[in-house]
C-alpha cells in the first residue's frame, strides 16, 4: 500500500481488501482553504455529482446508474485543518457477481470520470437551474444548523476561536458567499481546481479497475497544471486571554462548549497519544468526565470530548441547566488538572485504548469508512488503521500526563435560556 505517482500533482492508492464485493472509488482535489473561493469550490462536488453533458437531469443519470447494477455517484467538501478537500465517490458490484456475465466495472469507472471531466456546462457557465438547486440545498443546510443547539454551539465556537482564520468559516462557506455564486464563477472554479489541486485517486477492492489511474490521468491533460500549493495546518496563536460568549436564545437546555487548544499538531505519534487523552478525558463511561462532571456530581446531561487531530484542539462540550454552567466549567478543568497529575488508573488507560482499538478495528467493515480514513490524511505516505492501532497500543501515563499539559483553555460558548446567564 503505497502512494503511486501517477502525473504531477496526481498521486494513485490502492488498498486491497477481499471482504467486499464492491469496489470503491474516490478522487480527492486538495486546495489551500482560502476564504474567498471556500464557498463556490464547495458546491463544485455537488454540483458535479448531480448531472454531466450526457446525464443532464436526475432521471437519466438514475437510470444509467440502474443499469449498472444500483452503482452509485457522489460528492462532498469538507476542511482537513487549513487544507479544503473535495471529494468524489463511485462504488459498484464486482463484475464476478454480476449474473449473464455482464462486465459494469469498466462503465462505472468510464461514468465517474465523464462526470468529473465533462459537465453539463454551456458557454463556459454551468446551468443556472443545477447550480440554483445545489445552491438551495446548500442555504437549506446552513439555515438549518441552529435547529440542532448541539451542533450550532459547536459551529459557533469554531467560528470564534478560528475567526481571523479561513478555518473559522463552516465548510460550506457562509450563506452569503453561497448565495453570490453564479454558473460563470462556479465554471470558473471548476478550471482553476482541476488546475490546481492535489489529487489522489483511492481505489478499495478486490482489485485495481484497468487503468483507471492511467484514464484519471488523461482526463486532467486537458488542464495546465501548476504545483500544487497545500501544506500542513498550523495551530492556533495562543490568546492573551480566555475568549467568553454568551448567546441567549429560547431553550430550554443550556449548552457549554470549552475548546482547548495545542501546538502539538502533525505527526501520527502525536496524534495517537492525543487521541488516546481525548478519550481518557472525555470519551466513554469511563472517561473523567462522563464518570465525574455526569454521573457522581450530575452538573450536566452529556459531557464529551471532540479533538481535531489537524488544528490542535479539543472541545468539550455539554447539555447544561443555567445554574449549573459555572460549576460544570470548573469541574471540567479540575478534571484535566487530575489528568495532568496523573490521577488516573491503569486499568481506566486501557478501557480508552481498547475502545480506540475497537473503534478502528470497525473501518475494515465499511468500504466509505476506510476509503474516508486515508482520504483525510493528505501528507505523506498514509498510514493505515492496524498501524495506528500499534502506537495507540504503545501509549503510556506519562504520554497522557504530557499531553493533558500540552492544552490551554482558549474559548468559551455558551447558550443559555433568555434572561438566565448561566453565572
Amino acid at each position: 500500500m503505497k502512494l503511486v505517482p501517477i502525473a504531477k500533482g496526481v498521486n494513485g492508492l490502492f488498498i486491497q481488501n477481499n471482504r467486499f464485493s464492491t469496489t470503491h472509488i474516490s478522487v480527492n482535489l486538495y486546495l489551500p482553504l482560502k476564504r474567498e473561493t471556500v464557498a463556490v469550490n464547495a458546491l463544485l462536488p455537488f454540483v458535479l455529482s448531480s448531472c454531466s453533458a450526457e446525464y443532464p437531469d436526475f432521471s437519466a443519470l438514475n437510470l444509467r446508474l440502474n443499469e449498472l447494477y444500483g452503482a452509485d455517484v457522489g460528492g462532498i467538501a469538507d476542511k482537513i485543518g487549513d487544507t479544503q478537500v473535495l471529494r468524489f465517490f463511485s462504488y459498484f458490484i464486482d463484475d464476478e457477481y454480476i449474473p449473464n456475465g455482464d462486465k459494469v466495472a469498466d462503465e462505472a469507472v468510464e461514468l465517474l470520470i465523464s462526470m468529473l471531466f465533462k459537465p453539463s456546462v454551456k458557454n463556459g457557465s454551468f446551468l443556472k437551474a443545477d447550480v440554483e438547486r445545489e445552491k438551495r440545498l446548500t442555504l437549506e443546510k446552513i439555515a438549518g444548523i441552529v435547529n440542532d443547539k448541539r451542533s450550532y454551539a459547536i459551529s459557533r465556537i469554531i467560528a470564534e476561536m478560528y475567526k481571523d482564520e479561513p478555518f473559522g468559516e463552516l465548510k460550506t462557506g457562509s450563506a452569503k458567499d453561497v448565495a453570490a455564486i453564479t454558473g460563470e464563477s462556479l465554471f470558473n472554479a471548476f478550471e482553476r481546481v482541476l488546475s490546481s489541486a492535489e489529487v489522489r485517486i483511492q481505489v478499495i477492492g478486490k482489485k485495481l479497475p484497468d487503468r483507471l489511474f492511467d484514464r484519471i490521468a488523461e482526463g486532467l491533460k486537458g488542464y495546465e497544471r501548476i504545483t500544487p500549493a497545500i501544506a500542513p495546518s498550523v495551530p492556533k496563536k495562543p490568546a492573551a486571554e480566555v475568549n467568553r460568549i454568551l448567546e441567549e436564545m429560547d431553550v430550554s437546555q443550556g449548552k457549554l462548549v470549552m475548546g482547548f487548544c495545542t501546538d502539538c499538531v502533525g505527526s501520527e505519534r502525536e496524534t495517537a497519544f492525543l487521541t488516546v487523552f481525548a478519550d481518557l478525558f472525555g470519551g466513554g463511561p469511563y472517561s473523567k468526565l462522563f464518570a465525574n462532571v455526569r454521573e457522581k456530581l450530575s452538573l450536566c446531561y452529556y459531557c464529551a470530548a471532540r479533538p481535531n487531530r489537524n488544528k490542535g484542539y479539543i472541545l468539550v462540550d455539554c447539555g447544561v441547566e443555567s445554574e449549573n454552567a459555572e460549576k460544570a466549567e470548573n469541574e471540567i478543568l479540575n478534571q484535566l488538572n487530575e489528568l495532568k497529575k496523573g490521577n488516573f488508573t491503569d486499568e481506566e488507560l486501557n478501557f480508552a485504548i481498547s475502545s480506540i482499538k475497537d473503534s478502528l478495528a470497525c473501518l475494515n467493515d465499511s468500504e466509505a469508512s476506510l476509503d474516508g480514513w486515508y482520504a483525510m490524511r493528505p501528507f505523506g505516505e498514509p498510514i493505515s488503521p492496524e498501524e495506528f492501532i500499534s502506537l495507540i497500543e504503545k501509549v503510556t501515563k506519562e504520554d497522557i500526563i504530557k499531553a493533558a499539559g500540552l492544552y490551554r483553555l482558549d474559548t468559551v460558548y455558551k447558550i443559555m435560556p433568555q434572561g438566565k446567564k448561566g453565572e
